[in-house]
């Protein structure tokens, strides 16, 4: 490993009322804590690059507003490592927990995502370069990592702005018994991209997501999965979601 290392991160939202299905405000949770493994021992955050997809609609709205990214750690109780407690429900205000125990001792900082830190939009995307606090050191709990040599640490996210993703792409020939699903509304491809993971809800979006898998390749008017979707839950006119739209890559000093 070398001076300098990345870790791409693509927090996932739930696909429902409580996540992507409605607009988001200042002040709620954008996405819950999500895990990523960095080399063993203290390093330097230098920067984050955020790639954040539009709103699913025919005019591929942007979404170019402020967040706010957390950093946390695992923490030993009772000799178990254990990730710290939920920030609470996406697209709702955090909520203190009654029981601050997997709270305390694992917050690390906080990185503010500000509009200046937007390029001009010229496209779809919104994407931002954004230098860390100075002198921001994460270091995760020993050997917390997925793998030997590795500790785990934790992002979150904090809508500044109203973000939104809501989708007007739908299921349009029934239930989907293979890889292949045809859509009508709005053309997939101008919020989705091959190799995104993708579910669906019904229209009122308070059901539980169905996931659906990886996505291969896409026209205007069918998403093709990379494996075949049998169960027979999907229905016509369910909505279509990519459950990732925020891209996330961390720039580290070792």
């Amino acid at each position: 490993m070398g001076k300098y290392f990345t870790v791409e991160v693509k927090p996932v939202i739930p696909a429902t009322t409580n996540g992507l299905h409605a607009a988001f405000a200042d002040g709620e949770i954008l996405f819950d804590w999500t895990a990523f493994d960095v080399p063993k021992g203290a390093c330097k955050l230098i920067g984050a690059h955020l790639e954040v997809r539009p709103k699913g609609d025919s005019g591929s709205t942007v979404n170019r507003f402020p967040l706010e990214l957390l950093f946390a750690k695992s923490k030993r109780i009772d000799g178990a490592i254990t990730a710290p407690s939920t920030l609470g429900v996406e697209g709702a205000a955090p909520v203190a927990p009654t029981n601050i125990t997997l709270q305390s001792d694992t917050h690390l900082g906080h990185m503010p995502i500000v509009i200046g830190g937007f390029g001009e939009v010229n496209d779809s995307l919104a994407v931002s370069s954004t230098a860390a606090p100075d002198g921001m050191v994460l270091e995760g709990l020993p050997d917390s990592g997925t793998n030997v040599g590795y500790d785990k640490l934790y992002v979150g996210g904090i809508a500044g702005g109203a973000f939104n993703f809501v989708s007007s792409t739908v299921i349009d020939n029934g239930d989907l018994n293979g890889p292949t699903m045809t859509t009508g509304g709005t053309d997939p491809r101008l919020f989705i991209a091959v190799g995104d993971t993708v579910a669906a809800c019904d229209a009122t979006g308070t059901t539980a997501e169905i996931a659906m898998g990886t996505v291969a390749s896409m026209t205007s008017t069918t998403v093709v999965l990379e494996s075949a979707f049998t169960t027979g839950d999907v229905a016509n006119a369910d909505i279509v979601y990519n459950v990732s739209p925020v891209r996330i890559l961390l720039t580290f000093e070792k």
